[in-house]
């Protein structure tokens, strides 16, 4: 999810082809430690709480890579760049793609209109009015643009995906590991995240003083290894807002209105919740395994750098 706000103030400890059976309740992050929204974007998770004029495929199913949308508008960037490459920006009435957001890099794919036009999606993004755009451009020069009501075919790059729901994933995997060793929300409380191939870390405010920054790298690479070892279905729901705030162990990050049905994300099972509106694998033993790379303490900020199987880097 999204770590650029607030954290969920938990109190209680908590390749793509022969995927087996799908976990449709299984979806995105909505913002619990989120991630901050540039100005004209907003998060994934916020989105999800704004009944999005683009509905989220995604949401149901993380391991759905491909569905079938109408185009609502398709329009020239203005600035096509140094490369002189024409590209457009597509909105759907529903996409399978995620659009980056939670510290989780967007999905990358294509859309294919009548005819077979081909229409390379190089990123994704969440909007303010709820519209999710797909930035691009055609896999053939001088392809004539999609029209408004063409009926079109959405896909995604499966290996990515499965690869950015595991690193985020691991995310929330490391809160439930720092709970479970004595660094829980009444220590540290998770604020912001990265979920990236290339970088990942969760950033905690509060320091504990003396940490001894070694023991607490092994002890919870020793510990998500173990959680990872264990297995354990994830869950995804639309709560309301109550709900919600039980299932987060008792409160809320206070950017979720009152009057929202946030999604709440439950990486091991009996643990905490939080919002998220990320991609998130069905069962923790499919994130693999864990390496906690680095502990950074600065100016109240304790930030944890790991890394998984696939990552850049990973050992």
């Amino acid at each position: 999810g999204d770590r650029s706000s607030r954290p969920c103030m938990a109190t209680k400890a908590i390749h793509l082809a022969s995927r087996l059976p799908r976990i449709a309740t299984l979806a995105p992050r909505a913002t619990p430690r989120a991630y901050t929204a540039s100005r004209t974007l907003i998060s994934p998770a916020r989105a999800a709480m704004t009944s999005p004029k683009t509905e989220l495929v995604y949401f149901r199913d993380t391991y759905q890579t491909s569905c079938e949308a109408k185009v609502v508008s398709f329009e020239p960037v203005e600035d096509p760049g140094d490369d002189g490459v024409a590209r457009f920006v597509a909105v759907l009435d529903r996409t399978v793609a995620y659009p980056a957001g939670g510290g989780q890099p967007s999905d990358t794919g294509r859309i294919v209109g009548p005819g077979g036009v081909a229409f390379a999606v190089a990123s994704v993004a969440s909007n303010k009015d709820g519209t999710v755009t797909h930035l691009g451009e055609f896999e053939e020069e001088g392809a004539a643009p999609f029209s408004a009501d063409d009926e079109v075919t959405v896909t995604v790059d499966a290996d990515k995906r499965l690869l950015h729901a595991r690193i985020h994933s691991a995310g929330h995997l490391l809160d439930v590991a720092m709970t479970n060793i004595g660094f829980g929300p009444d220590v540290m409380v998770p604020a912001k995240g990265l979920h990236q191939p290339d970088q990942a870390y969760v950033e905690y405010t509060g320091k504990v003083e003396g940490l001894d920054k070694d023991k607490l790298m092994a002890d919870l690479k020793a510990e998500m290894n173990k959680l990872v070892s264990l297995g354990g279905g994830s869950a995804a729901a639309m709560m309301g807002y109550d709900e919600a705030a039980e299932a987060c162990g008792g409160e809320l990050p206070s950017y979720i209105p009152k009057d929202s049905t946030p999604r709440i994300v439950t990486i091991v099972p009996d643990t905490a919740g939080c919002p998220c509106g990320g991609t998130h694998v069905a069962n923790v033993n499919e994130i693999g395994s864990v390496d906690v790379t680095g502990v950074r303490v600065k100016k109240g900020t304790t930030r944890v750098s790991y890394t998984i199987e696939g990552m850049k880097d990973h050992k």
